[in-house]
């Protein structure tokens, strides 16, 4: 879904500057606007081959960083045992 995004927007990008470009240049209006749907039909599949490699990349990075910080079994059998009072803790103390 994200690399249809990506895609779009690499071709919505190319499509507005073609438009400018051509008309900044002084091309008459028909030139312009099949040169810039040219563009935007040759940006997307480029945008989309970049939001793919973006969308793998990100969950290869995702997947990584669950594999070096698991999170703690969630197992609920078992009531998390309270510390008494006299028990001594290992928390950091704070000097105010």
């Amino acid at each position: 879904m994200a690399a249809s995004t990506i895609g779009g927007s690499f071709a919505l990008a190319a499509f507005a500057v073609a438009i400018v470009a051509g008309l900044a240049s002084g091309n008459p209006a028909a030139s312009v606007l099949l040169r810039a749907l040219i563009a935007m039909l040759i940006c997307y599949p480029i945008g989309l081959g970049v939001g793919f490699v973006a969308q793998r990349i990100i969950r290869e990075h995702i997947e990584a960083h669950r594999e070096a910080h698991p999170a703690p079994d969630s197992d609920t059998s078992s009531p998390p045992q309270e510390a008494t009072p006299n028990e001594q803790r290992d928390e950091e103390v704070i000097v105010v």
